[in-house]
């Protein structure tokens, strides 16, 4: 966002000229055909071609040159890469180094590209647009697409081009926040799961109250979660608002969550919680390093983590004995509603004005689209790094050799195993995993979640002008809601007394001119559906 403000005033300059030369070099892929270039088939190009390609890689891949996917994808389409690859915070450093000193490889990829990323660079020129690219060299991607409406408006910067090209991810257990129980307290005391949100206070007072871990002490903490904003990701669902960094719309209309009375129902329930040390007294202090080791220690009884991770189990069939708290409905919502997360996951590929070959370059991606490329990407090479189980293909597991687990097996061929590669996830294929923990989680998720799922906003793009007021006034809307949210939940300030100054703070503070940017870029996204 810093970057963005700073840049404002130059790509709103540079808008008019360098989006025709955008064009001008997409219409130039469009009508003058490259000699070396095959439109289909493979090999992509007859003679060999070598582009630099810089990308966010896992710290548990080895250097990508090394990957059989990059091996076989060159062996099949006669295009190879020089890497420039780095981990987390380094590439993020990188990345904006390049685009400030107009250093640029060829193509991003596993690029974690922001939408204001992809807005304000493509803007400049400095990456390419791709619809006409897409159009006559994609067909993988365009059947993705067409099999998903959503995803050409979600993907198209406002001024209608596309600059970063997606992942997709529909897999059961990704599209919705999860929220856990512990199993074997419910055994202990000979508990049902709760459906309501008094259900779940008198399910809580009973963990309390009844040594459900049956270790004679009174240490047990009801709820816990990382972060009051992780535990109102999945609770305040209950109360009626499904939202996305605050936002959500309704019948076409955006609201700012946190000023709505269905947000105070929720803060008062949490409250409640809270005075009567149901809820995790240190939820505003505590690291995640002390949170889990709640878990390790078998005191929490309720939460937002997977049992994996904060139990620290390595059975991984051990994770059947923590069921999902149900959806839940409350005095404030009599209908259950559960947070949907976009299976599109934007800015993972684009290609630079460097790049000389973006004809073979937008056909070596589209095959990652397909099913052959996607498997190839996530899970690497057939009989070395994955295999069928049965022969009629019902079942596929991951191999590795002695001494590596799959996941550090799988991270050795494949970028799509810890990078966030172009690639379509898909449900039909990916539910074969020979793993019955991950089936069980899936089918608690599909029967008790996803029919009472909602994505509360789309994924949209600001203008410059837009992004330029919006990273002004966010910051000071999002500090003035973490303090408040802590002091009324905590008690320290009433919510039935303060709540009125705080929601006129709120509007000082210019949150209907947020709600006012995004309902704008909320039609645009509308429009071009």
């Amino acid at each position: 966002m810093r970057s963005k403000m700073v840049l404002a005033s130059a790509a709103a300059l540079l808008l008019t000229g360098s989006v025709f030369t955008g064009c001008s070099k997409s219409e130039k892929a469009s009508d003058e055909k490259p000699s070396n270039f095959n439109e289909t088939g493979f090999p992509i190009v007859n003679e060999p071609i070598t582009l630099e390609m810089m990308a966010q890689s896992s710290p548990l891949q080895p250097n990508w040159d090394q990957m059989a996917f990059f091996k076989e994808m060159q062996e099949k389409t006669n295009v190879s890469f020089k890497f420039k690859n780095s981990t987390s915070e380094q590439f993020q450093q990188k990345k904006k180094l390049a685009f400030a000193s107009m250093e640029l490889p060829d193509v991003f990829f596993g690029a974690n590209l922001t939408a204001n990323e992809e807005v304000e660079y493509g803007s400049q020129g400095l990456l390419i647009p791709l619809e006409e690219l897409i159009e006559q060299y994609a067909p993988n991607l365009k059947k993705v697409m067409e099999k998903h409406p959503d995803l050409k408006a979600s993907i198209t910067a406002p001024d209608g081009h596309i600059y970063a090209l997606p992942g997709l991810d529909n897999l059961i257990h990704s599209q919705t926040p999860l929220i856990w129980m512990n199993g074997q307290w419910l055994k202990n005391l000979g508990v049902e799961r709760p459906s309501t949100t008094e259900e779940l206070y008198a399910l809580l007072k009973q963990f309390k109250e009844q040594d459900p871990n049956q270790n004679g002490s009174a240490d047990e903490i009801p709820l816990s979660a990382s972060s009051v904003a992780e535990l109102r990701y999945s609770l305040l669902p209950s109360f009626g608002i499904s939202e996305a960094d605050g936002i959500f719309e309704r019948d076409g209309t955006v609201h700012y969550a946190f000023i709505q009375e269905e947000y105070k129902e929720y803060l008062t329930f949490l409250n409640r919680l809270y005075a009567e040390k149901l809820l995790d007294s240190q939820l505003f202090s505590h690291t995640w390093e002390q949170y889990v080791a709640k878990g390790a220690a078998d005191k929490v009884g309720v939460f937002p983590t997977w049992p994996i991770v904060m139990i620290g189990f390595t059975d991984v069939t051990e994770a059947a004995n923590y069921p999902l708290l149900p959806a839940l409905t409350s005095p404030a919502n009599d209908q259950k509603l559960v947070t949907k997360v976009s299976e599109i996951k934007r800015g993972r590929f684009a290609i630079t004005n460097k790049n000389k070959h973006p004809e073979a370059t937008m056909r070596w991606v589209d095959h990652l689209y397909s099913e052959e490329g996607t498997i190839l990407a996530r899970l690497g090479v057939e009989g070395k790094n994955w295999k069928w189980v049965d022969e009629g293909q019902t079942k596929w597991t991951l191999l590795a050799p002695e001494g590596m687990n799959t996941t550090q097996a799988n991270a050795q061929d494949a970028p799509g195993a810890g990078s966030n590669v172009p690639m379509v996830i898909d449900h039909e294929f990916f539910i074969k995993e020979d793993n019955p923990t991950i089936h069980t989680i899936s089918s608690w998720v599909e029967e008790e979640y996803l029919p009472y799922a909602k994505v509360p906003f789309p994924q949209i793009y600001f203008t410059v002008d837009e992004q330029t007021t919006y990273s002004t006034i966010k910051p000071d809307i999002d500090t003035y809601l973490k303090q408040m949210e802590a002091k009324f939940v905590s008690g320290e300030i009433s919510i039935d007394k303060g709540w009125d100054e705080y929601v006129s703070t709120m509007k000082k503070l210019k949150v209907d001119e947020l709600v006012k940017i995004n309902q704008a870029a909320y039609d645009r996204w509308a429009k071009a559906k």
